[in-house]
């Protein structure tokens, strides 16, 4: 059984009762939680992974935390950790801070493989385009002085939810969160060094991704040797936007390629034939420079 909690952390899980792979943990963004993953989870169970979401500390489930304002990428990432840890060493899905934290996992050695969905960049790669750069002042307390914010409705519609139906965007599932975090996020303040894990990495971008752009995901594609799979029509908040399905398809196609000694056992995933996953496996197929075959 998956643990639910983890001293004050919260996961959110769906247990297997035969794995046939390694479990899978799944990381939230800035001013997200666990919830993010909700649709996610019972369809990583069914390809025979143990499913698990954190939430990182201050965020929903957990009540928020009056000092969240001071919250480092290394505090999310010792949150990361303690789950890894717990989870045997895992597959890890991050989004948006959390694929930056899944990063750092995998230059720890504390994961099998790593899946960055919309990731904030490792140092040297810098997330500030146009769209962020002309929003960004009015934050610029909250960055500077390591207070607690969050975004404007019009901000998260403009950056984040754009792709989301209007009905669907549930801003009031976000909350405030670390203007410390997200000034590093922005300045690009963590290294994320894989020469000695090696380990396996597929990014993921959206071309209409405003918040962090697909130029970005290109370069991290590119550092990392890694493929990169392209989710044409969709922004920033992939796991909440239509089609979603087809490209946690193809994430988990990705995943059942890896070796068996990575992947945690021989998986009986759907055949590259079935209908259902043709344009998943074409999309990673079809994308800048690089297939399905883990790196």
């Amino acid at each position: 059984m998956l643990p639910r909690r983890l001293g004050s952390l919260h996961l959110d899980t769906v247990d297997v009762e035969s794995p046939r792979g390694a479990a899978v943990l799944c990381l939230h963004g800035l001013f997200a939680g666990s919830w993010v993953y909700e649709r996610v989870l019972p369809l990583i169970a069914e390809r025979g992974h143990p499913a698990a979401a954190l939430s990182f500390r201050g965020h929903p489930p957990a009540p928020p935390i009056p000092a969240i304002g001071h919250a480092s990428i290394a505090a999310y990432c010792h949150d990361a950790a303690e789950a890894a840890r717990a989870l045997d060493r895992p597959i890890v899905i991050g989004h948006s801070l959390g694929g930056l934290v899944a990063l750092l996992l995998a230059a720890r050695n504390l994961v099998r493989a790593a899946v960055l969905v919309s990731s904030a960049p490792p140092r040297g790669i810098t997330v500030i385009g146009p769209s962020l750069l002309l929003r960004m002042p009015r934050y610029l307390p909250a960055l500077l002085f390591s207070r607690a914010f969050l975004p404007r409705p019009g901000d998260l519609d403009a950056l984040v939810l754009n792709r989301v139906p209007p009905a669907e965007r549930h801003r009031a599932r976000f909350v405030a969160d670390s203007g410390r975090a997200a000034r590093q996020a922005a300045l690009g303040t963590s290294d994320a060094d894989l020469s000695v894990t090696r380990t396996p990495v597929l990014v993921v971008s959206g071309d209409e991704d405003r918040f962090v752009p697909l130029g970005v995901a290109r370069r991290i594609a590119q550092r990392y040797d890694a493929p990169l799979h392209v989710a044409h029509g969709h922004g920033h908040f992939l796991f909440g936007e239509p089609g979603w399905e087809t490209h946690v398809a193809a994430i988990l196609d990705w995943i059942g390629h890896l070796p068996p000694a990575i992947r945690g056992g021989a998986l009986s995933t759907r055949s590259s034939t079935d209908s259902a996953n043709q344009s998943a496996i074409g999309r990673i197929g079809a994308r800048d420079s690089s297939s399905i075959t883990p790196s």
